[in-house]
């Protein structure tokens, strides 16, 4: 007997994720009803992402995750859809011998190498002297990096899902419950008093509480939640500055595209300690006088020149697994999750996809 719904895939969540899922999910089965409920969360991990696509892969599950993203942007379809959000920037690497040689080992898809004369030079140009350590080497990433407009990426695919046949994306529709019907389906209620029906539900939600499951058991989160925050650098950068990372203190300092209402000057990403952070908690949406002087002093530590035009910038709240890994699995039956790209949404939201599609097969 045939089970009739209202659709083939439910992606709850329409960020940078859900809206890579949702994306390869219309493509890679034409004709299948796909829809994205979103509940318009502002200041979201998406909407402040720095997009940077670091080849550079923490642990085995992240390598995997590299690894099928590479192949799933080699689709034409994506790939056209995204071009205009993406950006390549050469990148200058400093640290310490060993830990260059670690990110060597982890690189996936393209090669780290000597940097050259010249792009050692064109970082003091835009940055100042560095201050290297006893030790420290310098090294660049064959080819540099993509970074991408996460932002405006998400909508970029969320538009070219709505444009197929069959695609549906609704924002402002807050999922409560998801619940499996005798025809093995789902049934999701949304806040509003709706029921919508699915034959598979992809929940994407970001570090934020995902709807209420039907399994029958209390699951403890597999992750915990963290403010990720960067300084604006106010300061007018030559044309060709490079991106520069300091990988012992995580630290990079990544150019901002000039025009179309970018500011110029650059972004200071640093490490956040604000752990179990309520993501929408109302708090302030810009770094707090602590955390702009902690930032400062990271940079000053590195960049000294660029200290005193460090200003406060922007952050957000991502959901972090343990080794940083972003979670991907089933949880019920027909309900797959996408969950704490530990602020790596950007550069792992393909092969999450992939994973997923897998899952929910056929």
């Amino acid at each position: 007997m045939t089970v009739r719904t209202d659709t083939d895939v439910a992606v709850v969540g329409g960020g940078i994720v859900g809206a890579a899922v949702a994306f390869c999910a219309a493509t890679a089965r034409p004709g299948r009803r796909i829809t994205v409920l979103d509940r318009g969360d502002v200041d979201t991990a998406t909407q402040w992402s720095l997009g940077v696509m670091a080849p550079w892969a923490g642990s085995l599950g992240q390598r995997v995750l590299l690894e099928r993203g590479a192949v799933r942007l080699r689709d034409h379809a994506l790939r056209d859809v995204i071009r205009p959000c993406l950006r390549r920037i050469p990148v200058l690497v400093a640290g310490s011998a060993g830990t260059l040689d670690g990110l060597a080992r982890s690189t996936v898809g393209t090669r780290m190498e000597p940097a050259p004369a010249a792009l050692s030079a064109a970082a003091r140009s835009a940055y100042g002297e560095p201050l290297l350590r006893p030790g420290d080497e310098v090294a660049t990433v064959r080819g540099g990096f993509t970074v991408m407009d996460t932002q405006a990426a998400a909508e970029a695919l969320l538009g070219a899902v709505a444009d197929r046949a069959g695609g549906r994306v609704r924002t402002g529709a807050d999922v409560t419950r998801v619940e499996r019907t005798r025809g093995g389906t789902q049934r999701l209620s949304l806040a509003c008093g709706e029921v919508l029906t699915t034959r598979g539900t992809v929940l994407a939600t970001g570090p934020w509480p995902g709807p209420e499951l039907d399994t029958g058991r209390v699951e403890r989160r597999p992750w915990r939640t963290k403010r990720i925050a960067a300084l604006r650098i106010d300061r007018d950068l030559p044309p060709q500055a490079p991106m520069v990372c300091f990988p012992d203190d995580d630290l990079f300092v990544l150019p901002a595209p000039v025009g179309a209402g970018s500011p110029g000057g650059a972004w200071a990403s640093f490490r956040s300690e604000e752990w179990d952070v309520p993501p929408g908690d109302g708090g302030p949406h810009e770094p707090g006088t602590g955390t702009v002087a902690a930032g400062r002093a990271v940079v000053a530590g590195r960049l000294p020149e660029l200290a005193d035009s460090a200003r406060a910038g922007r952050v957000a709240v991502d959901g972090y697994t343990a080794d940083r890994t972003p979670l991907t699995d089933q949880p019920a039956p027909g309900v797959v999750r996408a969950l704490a790209a530990s602020g790596g949404g950007a550069r792992f939201c393909w092969g999450m996809a992939d994973q997923l599609l897998e899952l929910l097969a056929p």
